[in-house]
């Protein structure tokens, strides 16, 4: 009796140690999520792919609450990004400057970090590991791991004191490094900077209003991984053809992906291409139609969605 008391004690605590390290990572993650939507600071950070590498800087503040940042790229041509409340503003080089209407700026944090984390929860696990120094700050890593193969995984390291992410890696399934996005200096302040106050002031273009949406979804998905599915459609334009192609946008919230649907172009798309960065793209021909398919995902994931595309009925 009393060996099978130990043995049945023996198989729980690896259940209950499981439980309490994710516990802990949420109540990390929950805090970088506090922190990207309510604390000023600035960074100066470092982006970098296997292709290319960009230098960065970032801030972010509440004035008169509401969120306002800004993301300006350091070399190459002038280009920016100001975010107020859900409004982007896009700042270029011989470019007039544009808006759109978005919670966050593109490019730099996924928007699942500052965003509903229990969301994740289905299809993800949130594990806390150990600590390191980044930017000259003691950080804790966490992981956020898929709970299947058809998506990659973030590793982040967040200032244990602020819990602001200073270092982002998205790995693979054999955890090679596709992308990371490094802080290299921050700065975290009581007040926002004038700057971003300032921006806040200044009289910007109207937003862009996207394309409406004419007609009802007139396609379905045969195959999804779990928790994905359709944020947007509308209809945009495909190198190699001369005529509009449905587009929809597919998220699990946090990775994604962009499906193209239209008649078959004269330019051939290739069936699969994947590259060191973790992009990758998958097309399928169904008769006159041709799909394509575009995202940092597996590209298994991204061809077994392309070949399971069907006419809405």
């Amino acid at each position: 009796m009393i060996k099978a008391v130990l043995l049945l004690l023996a198989l729980a605590l690896p259940s209950a140690v499981h439980a309490a390290e994710a516990s802990a990572a949420k109540v990390w993650l929950e805090r970088m999520q506090h922190a990207l939507n309510q604390a000023n600071f600035q960074l100066s950070l470092v982006q970098m792919q296997r292709e290319q590498i960009r230098t960065l800087r970032y801030a972010h503040g509440v004035v008169d609450e509401q969120q306002v940042a800004f993301l300006e790229h350091l070399n190459g041509p002038h280009k920016s990004a100001i975010r107020i409340g859900d409004t982007v503003v896009f700042v270029e080089h011989d470019v007039q400057p544009y808006s759109v209407r978005s919670d966050r700026i593109p490019g730099l944090y996924p928007g699942a970090f500052a965003g509903d984390l229990s969301l994740l929860e289905p299809h993800y696990r949130f594990v806390e590991g150990g600590r390191n120094r980044v930017a000259g700050r003691t950080a804790q890593l966490i992981r956020i791991v898929s709970a299947d193969q058809y998506r990659y995984q973030y590793r982040i390291w967040l200032d244990v004191e602020t819990a602001i992410p200073l270092r982002v890696d998205l790995v693979n399934s054999d955890n090679d490094l596709l992308e990371q996005l490094l802080v290299v200096e921050a700065h975290v302040m009581e007040q926002p900077l004038p700057l971003l106050a300032e921006l806040q002031q200044r009289r910007w273009p109207d937003v862009v209003q996207a394309p409406g949406q004419q007609h009802p979804l007139r396609w379905r998905f045969g195959w999804l991984p779990q928790g994905f599915e359709v944020v947007h459609h509308d209809q945009h334009m495909l190198i190699g053809l001369n005529e509009p192609v449905e587009y929809l946008s597919v998220s699990d919230g946090l990775s994604e992906f962009s499906v193209y649907i239209g008649l078959v172009g004269r330019v051939p798309v290739p069936s699969h291409i994947t590259t060191n960065n973790g992009l990758a793209l998958a097309s399928a021909t169904h008769g006159e139609v041709e799909v394509v398919v575009v995202g940092k995902m597996p590209v298994e994931a991204l061809a077994n969605v392309a070949d399971n595309v069907y006419p809405a009925k």
